[in-house]
């Protein structure tokens, strides 16, 4: 199962418990649940082939919601000579991929996908010191944690301190067990990390 921006979604969003019908093939399968999905018109099931596949694009629902304005940002920095327009449609076939292809990453509040180096990020997994550690090749482990955050207003010494799980989160079944939540995504363009955070 494979997605641009979020890997293993069968171990971090999972599949229906059951076979459904797709709600856009018509065919029963195992199905990600897309009742909480964006938008005006309901789906019930949704399989990863029809997802992946952009059969969302001709309705008008939708997975997440990504950070447009900061990807714009990001395209005319690395782009300078490209006009308002171009920017403005490349943002906007990003945006349209990202929130028509991607699995619904489950979370408690509502937040913006992040982007980084000019394109969406892809969801890597949930934070915990021993992931962080992975991750950290330069830096000491607290300090690569702290450094990963898309939102600067957040108290990372507290976090490192008093949220971030000791133990490995290998899917969303674990994730159930913590009240406090760390999303991981990795540049697709870099090594670049970004972390959000959100708690029920």
């Amino acid at each position: 199962m494979t997605f641009k921006y979020y890997d293993k979604p069968e171990l971090f969003t999972g599949l229906r418990d059951k076979k459904t019908t797709c709600d856009t093939c018509g065919e029963e399968k195992f199905c990600f649940d897309a009742e909480a999905f964006y938008g005006t018109e309901d789906l019930n099931s949704i399989c990863p082939d029809c997802l992946s596949g952009g059969q969302l694009n001709n309705k008008d629902v939708f997975t997440c919601c990504g950070d447009v304005k900061e990807l714009k940002r990001q395209l005319k920095v690395l782009n300078p000579t490209l006009s308002e327009l171009e920017i403005e449609n490349i943002g906007q076939q990003k945006t349209t991929e990202l929130e028509k292809t991607t699995p619904k990453l489950i979370t408690w509040q509502d937040w913006n996908w992040p982007c980084a180096d000019g394109d969406y990020c892809k969801f890597i997994g949930f934070g915990s010191k021993p992931f962080y550690q992975n991750l950290a090749t330069n830096l000491p482990t607290e300090d690569f944690f702290k450094n990963s955050f898309y939102d600067s207003d957040s108290d990372t010494d507290y976090l490192w301190k008093e949220a971030l799980p000791n133990k490995e989160i290998k899917n969303y079944e674990d994730s159930n067990n913590y009240g406090t939540l760390f999303y991981v995504f990795k540049s697709l363009n870099s090594d670049k990390i970004l972390t959000i955070w959100d708690c029920d």
